[in-house]
C-alpha cells in the first residue's frame, strides 16, 4: 500500500480529514520508491498535491467489488474498535456468527477463514469459535468475502472463503498507532503498531492484548417418551458460569526491494489464547409422574489454551510488462493446544457415588506449505496464471481422563483416554485464464488435487490410509451493462474434508448421558456452487442483488442413537444431501450530507435429505438474515453509529436452531487529528440467547443458552509519525491480499 493510502486510511479511522506537515528531511527520505497500491485501493483514492502540507480526504467506499469477491471496509465500524473479530463479522453481509462464535456463510458453516490470505491453525477446528470471540476487531481493516473462489484457491470449505485483512502493514517513513479500550471492569483491549521505511526496506510490527469476561446460562431438557407416565423419562440440566479469555498477538514483518524487479519478504507471528471456564451444573432425572430417580450437582473448572507460531518467506520477481511476475512462498505454522477440566460430582438423589473426574486433551499441529505462482499477460485484458501448491499437515492428539472418589484414588478411564496421530499431504496444480469477449470478462480455471492421509489410532492399534484425486473447475464472469451497472456470476466446485476428530474411531466420553465416536470411512462432502448478481453504483449509493444455489452431496451428518442406560451415542456418517437456494441484497449510501447507511439481508431455502436415519429424513425450511447500520456525523469531530442484526431459524438433519439478534450503539469523538475517543454498547437490549431443538425416534432435546449481558466500552486511539509523499515506482509490487 502506498503512503498516500496510509494517510487516507488513517483519516478514515478518525472519520474526518487528516493534515500533517512533511519536513524537508522527510521529503528527502520520500525519494525512495514505496510499493504501489492494489487496483482496488487505487480506484478508491483521490489525487493529492505534492506540497509541503498534504491534505487527504477520506473517500474510500465501504464496499468494493472485484472479479471474485466482495470487499468490505470496516475501519469506520465503531464496534470494531472495541469488539472482537466475531463482532466485526456479524456486520458483514452474508456472514453469520452465532453467539458461540461459530461462523457460516449464507447458511453454510463449512467456511475457510484466512488471515492476510494465509491459513492459521488457530482458525481451524473446535478452537476457531473461541479465537474469533477473543481476537480484537481493531486489528481488522477489511473483510473479503469470496463465495466462488477461483482455482488459485484451495477448494476447502463448501461455503466459501472469508479473508481477514489486518492493519499491520503500513509502509511509511515512521508511523506508530496506539489503541486502548476498557469497560470499567474486567474487559479491555490494548494494541500498538508501527512501521519504518528506508532505503528499500520496510519493517512493520504490531502487538496486541485483549481480555474479556462473560457470564452464561444454559438449560436443556431431554424427553424419552414411554408407553405410560411411569416409563416416560425427563432429564433436565441447568448450568451457569463464567468464561474468562485472554488473547495476545505479536507480529514482525519485513519487505526488501533487492532491485526494481525483485522483492523478498518475511514475517514472524505469534498468537496465544487462554480461556478459563467455571460453571455449576444441576442435573435431574424424573419419570412422567414427577418422581425423581437421580439428582446431582457438578462443579466444573477448567480451560483451554492455544499457542501458535507462524513464519513466512517469499520472493517475487517482476518481468517486463504489466502483471507479469513469478512468486514463491514458503510457510510454516505450529500450534499447541490444551483443554483441561476438573469435575466434582455430588449426588443428592440416587445411587451414583460422588466422584472427582479430571480430563486433559492435548493437540500438536505442524503445517508446512509451499506455493509457486506464475502470472503472464497474454494480450490486452488477457491473463494466464499457473501454479503449484503443496501442503503437509501433521496432527497429534493425546487425551487422558481419570476418575475416583477423591484425589488419592484417581484411576484412568478408558473412555476418556486415547491417543492418535494424523498426517495429510495435499498436492495441487492449477491454472486460470481470463479474457474479454467485448463487454464480457471471463475467468475460467481448473484445480487438480491429490490427497493422501494416514490416521494412526495408537490406543486401539488401528491404522487407516486413504488417498483420492479430484478436480475442481471454476468459472467467474462480469458483464458491463451500463457505466453504472454490472452483472457478476460464477461457478465453483468446493469440498469439505472431515476433520481428524471426525475420522477417529475411538468412542469418547462427553458426559454421563453422551458419548461420541468418529468414522474413519468418511468421504469429503462435495458442493457445486452457482451465483448470479447485479450491481449498480449510482453516485454515492451502491446496490447489489445476488441469487445463489448450492448443491451438496455426501454431507457429513451427526447420527444420534440411544444405546440404553440413558446414554446417547453420536457418530458421523456421509448421509446428507442438501440444496440451498437464496437471494442476497446489499444497499449502501448516504442520506443528505451527514448520514450514511448500509443494509443487507439474505433469504434462502434449505432442502435436506438424509436416507439413512429413521427410515429417511426429508426436511425443508426457509431462513434468512438481516443487518443494518446507520451513521450520523453532525460535526467534523463527532460520529454516531447504530447497528444490529437478526438471524432467523435454521434447520439441520435432526435439529433446529432458534432465531437470535443483537443491537449495538457507538460514538466517536475526535479531539485532534491524532487523538480520538470511542464509546460503544454491545447487546444493549439483552437479547443474546440461542434456543435449540433435536428430535430422534428415541428422544427429544430442547436447549437454551444465554450469553453476555449488555457491555459498555470506552476506547482511546492515538497515532503519531509521518508519511512520505507519493512517488510512482518503476515497477508495481502491489497485489491483492490473496490471489485473484
Amino acid at each position: 500500500m502506498s503512503n498516500r493510502k496510509l494517510l487516507m486510511a488513517t483519516a478514515l479511522i478518525f472519520g474526518g480529514t487528516l493534515c500533517l506537515s512533511v519536513t524537508p528531511a522527510l521529503a528527502q527520505d520520500a525519494e525512495q520508491d514505496p510499493p504501489a497500491a492494489t487496483d482496488e485501493e487505487e480506484a478508491a483514492d483521490e489525487d493529492s498535491t505534492e506540497v509541503d502540507e498534504v491534505v487527504v480526504t477520506a473517500a474510500r467506499p465501504d464496499i468494493i467489488t472485484a472479479a471474485d469477491r466482495m470487499i468490505y471496509n470496516v475501519t469506520n465500524d465503531v464496534q470494531a474498535q472495541t469488539g472482537s473479530v466475531a463482532d466485526v463479522l456479524r456486520n458483514v453481509p452474508g456472514v453469520e456468527v452465532d453467539l458461540q462464535g461459530n461462523v457460516s456463510l449464507r447458511g453454510d458453516g463449512n467456511v475457510t477463514i484466512l488471515v492476510d490470505g494465509r491459513p492459521s491453525a488457530m482458525l481451524r477446528g473446535a478452537s476457531r469459535a473461541d479465537v474469533l470471540q477473543a481476537m480484537s476487531g481493531s486489528q481488522i481493516e477489511r473483510v473479503e468475502v469470496i463465495t466462488n473462489p477461483s482455482a488459485a484457491f484451495s477448494p476447502e470449505g463448501s461455503g466459501g472463503v472469508i479473508n481477514l485483512v489486518t492493519k499491520s502493514t503500513r509502509p511509511a517513513v515512521t508511523s506508530v498507532g496506539v489503541r486502548a479500550s476498557w469497560d470499567g471492569g474486567e474487559r479491555g483491549n490494548l494494541s500498538l503498531s508501527g512501521s519504518r521505511t528506508n532505503n528499500g526496506l520496510t519493517l512493520s510490527g504490531d502487538i496486541g492484548l485483549r481480555h474479556n469476561v462473560s457470564d452464561f446460562e444454559s438449560e436443556s431438557v431431554r424427553l424419552r417418551p414411554g408407553a405410560t407416565p411411569a416409563t416416560t423419562i425427563t432429564e433436565e440440566s441447568l448450568s451457569n458460569g463464567e468464561n474468562t479469555n485472554t488473547f495476545g498477538n505479536a507480529r514482525l514483518g519485513a519487505d526488501y526491494d533487492l532491485n526494481e524487479r525483485d522483492r523478498i519478504s518475511g514475517e514472524l507471528s505469534y498468537r496465544a489464547i487462554d480461556v478459563e471456564n467455571d460453571n455449576i451444573q444441576i442435573f435431574e432425572r424424573a419419570d412422567g409422574n414427577g418422581t425423581v430417580s437421580d439428582r446431582y450437582q457438578r462443579v466444573q473448572t477448567g480451560g483451554f489454551s492455544n499457542n501458535n507460531v507462524g513464519g513466512r518467506l517469499s520472493w517475487r520477481r517482476k518481468f517486463e510488462g504489466d502483471q507479469h511476475e513469478l512468486a514463491a512462498d514458503f510457510e510454516i505454522d505450529s500450534s499447541e493446544s490444551e483443554r483441561d477440566l476438573d469435575l466434582i460430582s455430588t449426588t443428592q438423589v440416587g445411587g451414583e457415588p460422588d466422584f472427582l473426574q479430571r480430563t486433559d486433551n492435548e493437540q500438536q499441529r505442524d503445517a508446512y506449505g509451499f506455493k509457486l505462482d506464475y502470472t503472464r499477460p497474454m494480450g490486452e485484458r488477457r491473463l494466464l496464471k499457473i501454479g503449484y501448491e503443496g501442503d503437509l499437515g501433521q496432527d497429534s492428539f493425546d487425551s487422558f481422563g481419570a476418575r475416583g472418589a477423591d484425589e488419592a484414588s484417581l484411576a484412568p478411564v478408558a473412555a476418556l483416554t486415547n491417543q492418535f496421530d494424523y498426517e495429510e499431504w495435499i498436492h495441487a496444480v492449477y491454472a486460470t485464464y481470463e479474457r474479454p469477449f467485448g463487454d464480457l470478462d471471463v475467468q475460467a480455471g481448473l484445480r487438480i488435487e491429490q490427497v493422501d492421509f494416514t490416521l494412526d489410532q495408537i490406543t486401539d492399534s488401528i491404522t487407516v490410509e486413504r488417498d483420492y484425486l479430484k478436480a475442481y473447475p471454476t468459472l467467474n464472469f462480469g458483464y458491463q451493462l451500463t457505466d453504472s451497472q454490472r452483472l457478476r456470476g460464477g461457478y465453483s466446485r468446493r469440498i469439505s474434508r472431515p476433520s481428524p476428530q471426525d475420522l477417529n474411531p475411538y468412542t469418547v466420553y462427553i458426559d454421563p448421558q453422551n458419548l461420541r465416536r468418529g468414522n474413519p470411512d468418511l468421504d469429503p462432502e462435495i458442493t457445486d456452487s452457482f451465483e448470479l448478481g447485479w450491481q449498480m453504483r449510482q453516485g454515492q449509493t451502491f446496490y447489489s442483488v445476488t441469487a445463489f444455489y448450492r448443491d451438496s452431496s455426501g454431507g457429513v451428518t451427526d447420527v444420534s442413537q440411544d444405546i440404553g442406560g440413558g446414554v446417547v451415542l453420536t457418530t458421523r456418517e456421509n448421509l446428507g444431501e442438501s440444496q440451498r437456494t437464496g437471494v442476497e441484497f446489499i444497499v449502501n449510501g448516504k442520506l443528505g450530507s451527514k448520514v450514511t447507511y448500509n443494509a443487507s439481508g439474505t433469504v434462502f431455502r434449505n432442502d435436506i435429505y438424509v436416507p439413512g436415519i429413521a427410515g429417511g429424513i426429508d426436511r425443508s425450511g426457509t431462513s434468512g438474515t438481516a443487518r443494518a447500520s446507520i451513521n450520523w456525523q453532525p460535526t467534523e469531530t463527532d460520529f454516531f453509529q447504530l447497528n444490529g442484526f437478526y438471524v432467523g431459524e435454521q434447520i439441520q438433519a435432526q435439529s433446529e436452531r432458534g432465531a437470535f439478534g443483537m443491537l449495538n450503539i457507538g460514538y466517536r469523538h475526535k479531539f485532534t487529528d491524532t487523538f480520538s475517543m470511542v464509546l460503544t454498547g454491545t447487546n444493549i437490549l439483552d437479547t443474546a440467547e440461542i434456543d435449540g431443538f433435536t428430535e430422534t425416534p428415541d428422544f427429544q432435546d430442547r436447549s437454551r443458552v444465554k450469553f453476555m449481558k449488555p457491555t459498555w466500552y470506552i476506547g482511546l486511539t492515538y497515532s503519531f509519525g509521518s508519511s512520505p509523499r507519493r512517488q510512482e515506482p518503476a515497477f508495481d509490487f502491489g497485489a491483492p491480499s490473496i490471489p485473484q
